[in-house]
């Protein structure tokens, strides 16, 4: 009687695996089947090292080829939550090696409702004295901002904020919740 319970107990078990494997062919390595997630830190030619983090599916670190898209790593990364602000990232926009993308959320973490947006201000368009408004910018850094866009065009990803003269990682890390690329 034991024995036929066990082999019972043996053969829904192995249904079940293959069940389940039909069902996620991704199953045997913890849901990821992603070539392109960095596992082993091996670096390939053409290839560039690029992480993502914010309101992704998996957030990591990934390698894509050279010349890749935010398309392409948010594809890697398994896409975007719902509650991701589409208006902090250009698909277009062309990936830099060894840099981390963040991508934000349109409502607060601790709204449980998440119908309490966060006030964002375009760093494309807005006015020295509208940059002043988000954490971290005061004149100084509103000014540079303002200066470094009309020298240089669109800025194309929240990080590219980084090239301003002022702006390093602490102050990014205040801001990057409060900005967006497009209206």
């Amino acid at each position: 009687m034991v024995i036929k319970v066990i082999l019972g107990a043996l053969v829904v078990t192995v249904i079940g695996l293959v069940v389940f494997k039909a069902i996620d062919p991704n199953l045997n390595n913890g849901g990821n089947n992603d070539s392109s997630l960095i596992d082993d830190g091996i670096e390939e030619e053409n290839k560039i090292s690029v992480g993502i983090s914010g309101e992704i599916t998996r957030a990591g670190n990934y390698v894509l080829d050279e010349g890749a898209s935010m398309a392409d790593l948010i594809e890697a990364a398994g896409g975007v939550t719902t509650n991701a602000d589409e208006r902090c990232y250009y698909f277009e926009a062309i990936l830099i090696e060894n840099e981390s993308y963040y991508i934000p959320p349109k409502f607060e973490v601790d709204d449980v409702c998440g119908n309490n947006p966060i006030e964002k201000t375009n760093i494309n368009t807005a006015s020295q004295a509208e940059l002043m408004d988000i954490t971290g910018v005061g004149a100084t850094i509103s000014q540079k901002i303002v200066s470094y866009r009309d020298e240089n065009g669109t800025f194309y990803t929240l990080e590219a904020l980084k090239n301003v003269s002022g702006i390093g990682n602490a102050t990014f890390s205040k801001m990057k919740n409060e900005i967006i690329l497009k209206d």
